[in-house]
């Protein structure tokens, strides 16, 4: 596929029913995002693992998870868009990463507390997940994928029919054609809006944090620890996630929002 047509099928998607953030989201501009990449260039290289005991680990889950869900949980009925009953299981996968499924699961890696300077730090994580059950963002991107397929499909199946017409394999290049374009359309509806949902969860999580009396400046400090081991310091066009400035550019912004409007939640998108 070539570079036209990529872009293409990436501008059908997301004028044509894919949807991101439930919420309206501060920008960024480019002297938050320079502040946070300067911060995270002197914050050093591949941060450190604490040792801890599998009892401390399943303490401090524990305790971050009972600070933090009563509010979790009656902002996710405030919003009323997702899924409010989590099932929040421990992974002994030992990267930085935490992750949410199905039916209001949530699942925690030990390489998140093992990294983590503080409780507050951990707080932030279960909150980010829950953010996304909140904001019911699984749904939302199996929702993207479907579309961006169909449009896929149908855009490249109709240029392998316009380009074959008068030939005697135009059926076979149309279906290939239609068959390249729901693979290739589905993954952009899938990643179209993925960033700006990562953003909302992040806002979600800080007013979750807010309201739960949790130091948010404490808990920030994982955003820059995460930067750090991923290295990656610009957000490409196909990646799932802001890179680590990004992110935390964009927390900072959330955060004065949210304090300036005492925890309340922002205007719907």
């Amino acid at each position: 596929m070539n570079r036209r047509s990529f872009f293409a099928l990436g501008g059908a998607c997301m004028v044509c029913g894919c949807a991101g953030a439930v919420h309206q989201l501060p920008q960024v501009s480019d002297n938050h995002l320079s502040l946070a990449q300067s911060e995270v260039q002197g914050a050093g290289g591949p941060p450190a693992r604490r040792a801890l005991t599998d009892a401390e680990v399943d303490d401090i889950m524990r305790s971050a998870l009972a600070r933090i869900r009563p509010t979790a949980e009656q902002t996710c009925r405030e919003m009323n868009v997702g899924v409010c009953n989590w099932q929040v299981t421990a992974s002994g996968n030992r990267s930085i990463n935490a992750g949410a499924g199905a039916n209001g699961s949530i699942f925690i890696n030990r390489g998140v507390v093992e990294y983590a300077a503080n409780e507050e730090e951990v707080c932030l994580v279960f909150a980010h997940e829950m953010g996304h059950q909140a904001a019911n963002h699984l749904a939302t991107n199996k929702r993207n994928t479907m579309t961006g397929a169909l449009i896929g499909a149908i855009l490249l199946g109709a240029a392998g029919a316009a380009a074959s017409y008068r030939s005697p394999y135009a059926g076979q290049i149309t279906r290939s054609a239609m068959d390249t374009g729901a693979q290739v359309g589905g993954a952009i509806g899938r990643i179209s809006y993925s960033k700006e949902q990562e953003r909302e969860a992040d806002y979600l999580a800080a007013v979750v944090l807010y309201r739960s009396n949790v130091d948010l400046d404490q808990a920030r400090g994982l955003l820059v620890t995460m930067a750090r081991a991923s290295g990656r310091k610009d957000t490409g066009l196909l990646d799932t996630h802001p890179a680590g400035p990004e992110r935390l550019a964009a927390w900072d912004r959330a955060v004065a929002e949210i304090r300036a409007a005492r925890g309340a939640l922002p205007a719907r998108a």
